[in-house]
């Protein structure tokens, strides 16, 4: 029985029904393997703050809090949280095992994408070496962004659906009706459900269109179709209705964050500039240059192989990872299925019978290696597994931290016992949530795309930079203190105010207070201190 071909010409014959293999069946320990190198980088990023905040606020509320209680700038703004399903079960591992727990979340939806994608890469027909080298390539790809961020549930909601588009265009034998659940559950953790849709529209358009052109009628479109509309009317499933959409759809278009957020720079104007400061750093956009370059390279060797609803997906994805470096994940796992699938139609034509002896035995006609072989092999790569696991630091708290927080002023505001309104660093928002509410509040968040409004924003970037309105802004808000970094361009401004005493300087942070409030005639202010970063939590 041959693969299912979409256009009477293409190659898919070249690789049949009978001979897909899944590394999850052919080494199990090779593909946990994978999973392990895809998750070695850890790290808790400003957001994570913020995330585990909101998740226990909703829990300790036993709803979903639809007003913002932690801004001053914004009080009470309405506030939409497409990710609040995914702040909740965060929440909920943070609760039960700390930052082990965090971790272990981390593994386990990183583990199910690439289970999900060894799954989908089997019904492509290739080898199990190419399968092999095409997931570690996507493991070293995507293992940048594989955090502890809601975006995690894109990633792995969108591994769920190409493992069904994959079965659905090889064998047209696919349960598609489960994509609709999966867009229920996507629209509730991450904003990214409407990358699922732009997939199931896609692949509908793709496939009734080749359909038609081979004769084979409407029936399969159809079927496609209604499962598209139902997934889309899914994604209304949520606490705030079509607000869901408005609320991604304004994050999406805010000009703040194409300008002022850098993972939503252009690949190319992050690869020059990262290569500018520090050539080692831009390697990983280089490998993702390179994943790109294979992915069309492979299109032209075999540009008919059975598989260009799948392509058309993976095409859309790149060139939308060219005009944000978010993307890039999104891309490189949508580009494994179309590489994997012509790798191996190329190998299977290409390759002599020492070559297939010595790289895939299973190609060959031959079987795995059994009996205390095998077993000995796949003890010895899950031995390395877990140790590579255990040296990275899988099961410790700790988080490596991305950047310096303001530890050393917050104990002297608990030392002192002070607390209200923070004008903040940005970077801290989520960070002065966790630690400080509700005793206090903040000016802005990573938020600032759900619930701030554009004028809060700019008065922000105009007193941080120190531009115009900046002295405008210092009086038009009730700051009780101003805490940011010493070497922002808004120090100067504070250092020049007479109206604001400095209480607290170190490397990495400096608080301010109003000249009439009683945290300004504190005893041997200013304190000059050193403060010790620390990692995560």
């Amino acid at each position: 029985m041959n693969v299912r071909t979409n256009l009477p010409n293409e190659d898919a014959g070249e690789l049949s029904a009978n001979r897909r293999i899944s590394l999850l069946r052919y080494s199990p320990a090779l593909l946990l393997v994978v999973i392990v190198i895809a998750d070695v980088v850890r790290y808790a990023d400003p957001d994570l703050w913020g995330h585990l905040a909101f998740g226990q606020l909703f829990l300790r509320s036993g709803h979903i809090v639809s007003n913002d209680p932690f801004s001053y700038s914004a009080p009470g703004h309405r506030w939409h949280d497409p990710e609040w399903l995914s702040e909740i079960l965060m929440a909920l591992c943070y609760k039960a095992w700390g930052g082990v727990g965090l971790k272990l979340m981390k593994f386990t939806c990183t583990g199910t994408i690439f289970v999900l994608l060894a799954i989908a890469m089997a019904e492509t027909g290739a080898g199990a070496t190419v399968q092999c080298g095409v997931l570690i390539a996507t493991a070293l790809g995507i293992g940048l962004e594989l955090q502890i961020r809601p975006q995690l549930f894109t990633f792995l909601s969108m591994a769920v659906l190409l493992a069904l588009l994959s079965r659905d265009n090889y064998r047209r034998r696919a349960p598609l009706w489960f994509a609709v659940p999966v867009l229920a559950i996507w629209a509730n953790t991450h904003g990214g459900f409407v990358i699922g849709l732009m997939m199931l529209s896609v692949y509908t358009g793709v496939s009734t269109l080749l359909d038609l052109v081979a004769g084979r009628g409407l029936r399969h479109g159809l079927r496609l179709a209604a499962i598209t509309g139902a997934a889309t009317l899914a994604t209304l499933i949520n606490p705030y209705g079509f607000g869901e959409w408005t609320t991604v759809g304004t994050s999406v278009l805010n000009p703040v964050t194409r300008t002022a957020i850098q993972e939503w720079r252009p690949l190319l104007t992050i690869l020059i500039g990262t290569w500018r400061s520090s050539p080692v750093g831009a390697i990983y956009y280089l490998l993702v240059l390179g994943i790109i370059a294979v992915f069309v390279l492979t299109f032209m060797m075999k540009p008919l192989a059975g598989d260009l609803p799948l392509v058309a997906i993976a095409a859309i994805l790149c060139a939308a990872a060219f005009l944000s470096v978010r993307h890039i994940p999104l891309a490189i796992i949508s580009m494994s299925l179309p590489i994997a699938r012509r790798l191996g139609l190329w190998f299977n034509k290409q390759r002599d019978v020492t070559a297939t002896a010595v790289c895939d035995s299973h190609d060959s006609g031959l079987r795995a290696p059994r009996g205390w072989v095998r077993w000995s092999s796949q003890l010895f790569l899950f031995a390395i597994a877990f140790l590579l696991a255990l040296q990275t630091g899988l099961f410790s708290p700790r988080l490596p931290e991305t950047t310096a927080y303001p530890d050393g002023a917050l104990a002297f505001m608990r030392l002192h016992g002070l607390h209200g309104n923070l004008l903040d660093d940005f970077n801290w928002g989520d960070y002065l949530i966790f630690h400080t509410a509700p005793r206090s509040k903040v000016f802005i968040d990573g938020r600032y795309d759900f619930i701030y409004p554009n004028s809060v924003v700019d008065d922000f970037f105009a007193f941080y930079f120190n531009g115009p309105g900046a002295a405008h802004m210092l009086e038009s808000y009730p700051h009780d203190f101003v805490l940011i970094p010493p070497l922002c361009k808004a120090y100067t401004l504070m250092a020049s105010r007479s109206d604001w005493k400095l209480l607290y300087r170190d490397q990495f942070a400096v608080l301010f207070a109003r000249t009439d409030s009683p945290a300004a005639r504190l005893p041997s202010i200013p304190v000059i201190a050193v403060a010790t970063p620390h990692d995560f939590p």
